[in-house]
């Protein structure tokens, strides 16, 4: 027994040999290999995928910081004293308006309403720049903005200044001064405050794509 028990092992002894030949070698580590670059390709995918995920979170944190920035000022009693203000004003025509309110005749008026204008135009601005999301804005602003450009009639008010700038600049001698030739180019319309526009216009958009949110 002890002699085919030998005799046995000897003849597994080729085997056990042939495993530790170079090709077998060579095949376990390819496979160590692999697995090494698709592990640390998981691993890269998953701090990127995290990456992402955070400076998102960041980008939105800040969005939500600006919008609440901005509403806190238009909120505050200053800013509403001045709407109210600029509602109360009475005039029958865009003439009467800038002959009453107008720069020329009453500056202070008429820094109340462009301080307003600047306001809106500003978060316009923003808006264009991608730099406020559009939906936290329409959830606190449309209904304000809306006001503003229409029943506040600051929207005629806005278009029919806009045309009649180029003439008051050149009346001026804006257009030919040195300290404002850089800045002021002769045209027939303005393009003063457009981020006001911008913001009304993508605001009804808005609403009216997304029927749903206010019923």
């Amino acid at each position: 027994m002890k002699i085919l028990d030998t005799q046995h092992k000897l003849n597994r002894l080729p085997i056990l040999f042939s495993s530790l030949h170079p090709s077998h070698l060579r095949s376990e580590m390819v496979d160590v290999d692999t697995l090494s670059i698709v592990l640390t390709g998981f691993g890269m995918i998953i701090a990127l995928t995290y990456y992402a995920l955070t400076i998102r979170n960041q980008n939105r944190t800040r969005q939500a910081q600006l919008l609440w920035s901005i509403y806190d000022n238009y909120r505050s009693i200053e800013s509403r004293r001045q709407s109210m203000e600029i509602s109360s004003w009475e005039w029958e025509d865009i003439d009467d308006f800038f002959e009453k309110y107008g720069q020329q005749n009453n500056p202070e008026a008429w820094t109340l309403w462009t301080t307003k204008a600047a306001l809106f135009n500003g978060i316009g601005i923003l808006l264009k720049r991608n730099l406020i999301d559009i939906k936290l804005l329409d959830d606190l602003l449309t209904n304000s903005v809306d006001r503003h450009w229409n029943a506040m009639k600051m929207g005629a008010i806005l278009l029919e200044w806009r045309k009649r700038l180029p003439l008051q600049r050149k009346e001026r001698g804006w257009m030919h001064d040195p300290k404002f030739s850089d800045h002021v180019h002769e045209s027939t319309t303005s393009t003063t405050f457009n981020g006001f526009d911008y913001l009304y216009t993508r605001l009804m958009e808005y609403r009216e794509a997304h029927p749903s949110e206010y019923t």
